[in-house]
């Protein structure tokens, strides 16, 4: 599962939260291997500013689930204290913490922040490496960067002071890159390093095979063994309905204002070619009823077989699919949409694939 989340702004926030736990509470009872949380500061439609917070209150009421930031906007946070906060995350949950980066892509954050929208993507690379870097240093040590120095020059042996928290895994968690743009550094950046690529949910299907040929072709640059596509998280968004007409009712209320704000924020952030098919359409063609009939997946379990199908074979395989989390929207076919996709969907579409 991947969970911007997606909210109403009317709606309350502390109802909001809550509905947002219980959703990662079924998933981890009915057997999904992960979930994915997202970060905005000044986004309403997608209320968490601190994954890692939101995370840590999932972990004891779970058992099995694996949590991944989805993703860590490197540029608005210090490297070190990403470093410190996600590595006690490690431990809190024995291990069963993933770790996304990412530079974000919402104007108003960059705003928030100071941040200079032209130079998030080379922050992000510099975090990257500073993190990974700061779970493997013993002190004294000093990193250098172009936006940010980093160090411990004068530690205390005799006490221990100047040591940092290491991760539970070793040498640290799996690390993630998401990706949206067809052209993706991201997706290159992610094959050089091993990392995790996580294709976005609002890619028209025909730019999603471009990112795992971006991917390899980063391992190669890198002499990386050809990875394994089975690394590869692929988003969609999904209703299931015990009935086509169920799942067309519900996803007509909040869903689809949803994905209307989602097309606002791709063209805010100059992204929304990633949505487009052909590519020659145009904005105004680009609209809320193409994606739900294009991108999104709706309708009966046979149907949403068929779709997922679909987009297995034209990406050329991947490992895990991430489903998107809606707002309930008061509506009971929410729960019942993510019961029948893990009890129904999933086997068959897995008994397909044999």
């Amino acid at each position: 599962m991947f969970m911007m989340p997606l909210h109403p702004p009317e709606r309350d926030r502390t109802s909001c939260f809550e509905e947002d736990v219980e959703l990662v509470k079924l998933c981890d009872r009915l057997g999904f291997e992960e979930a994915w949380v997202g970060q905005h500061h000044t986004l309403p439609w997608e209320p968490i500013p601190s994954n890692d917070v939101f995370i840590g209150y999932c972990i004891p009421v779970t058992e099995r689930i694996r949590f991944g930031t989805g993703v860590t906007i490197t540029p608005i946070h210090h490297p070190a204290n990403v470093a410190t906060r996600l590595a006690m995350l490690d431990h809190m949950s024995r291990g069963r913490l993933m770790v996304g980066f990412g530079p974000g892509g919402v104007p108003a954050d960059f705003e928030l922040f100071g941040i200079d929208p032209k130079d998030s993507g080379l922050m992000n690379l510099e975090a990257m490496d500073m993190v990974v870097d700061l779970w493997k240093a013993e002190p004294p040590f000093k990193l250098e960067g172009d936006y940010w120095t980093i160090k411990v020059e004068n530690p205390d042996p005799s006490f221990q002071m100047g040591w940092m928290l290491k991760p539970y895994q070793q040498p640290h968690p799996p690390l993630a890159i998401s990706i949206l743009k067809p052209q993706s550094m991201g997706a290159t950046t992610a094959g050089e390093r091993g990392y995790i690529p996580i294709s976005a949910n609002v890619m028209s299907l025909n730019w999603v095979p471009r990112h795992w040929e971006l991917y390899a072709e980063g391992a190669a640059k890198a002499g990386r063994p050809e990875p394994d596509r089975d690394t590869w998280r692929v988003c969609r968004s999904i209703v299931v309905g015990e009935t086509e007409k169920d799942a067309v009712e519900f996803s007509g209320g909040v869903y689809e204002r949803s994905y209307d704000y989602m097309l606002k924020i791709l063209k805010a952030g100059k992204a929304q070619d990633a949505a487009k098919d052909p590519p020659t359409m145009t904005d105004d063609e680009l609209d809320v009823d193409y994606v739900m009939k294009n991108i999104n997946i709706v309708g009966s379990v046979d149907q949403v077989v068929e779709r997922l199908l679909e987009v297995y074979a034209a990406t050329g395989g991947f490992g895990t699919l991430c489903m998107v989390a809606q707002d309930s929207d008061g509506d009971p076919r929410w729960w019942k949409s993510v019961e029948l996709l893990a009890t129904e969907v999933m086997p068959a579409v897995n008994k397909a694939l044999g």
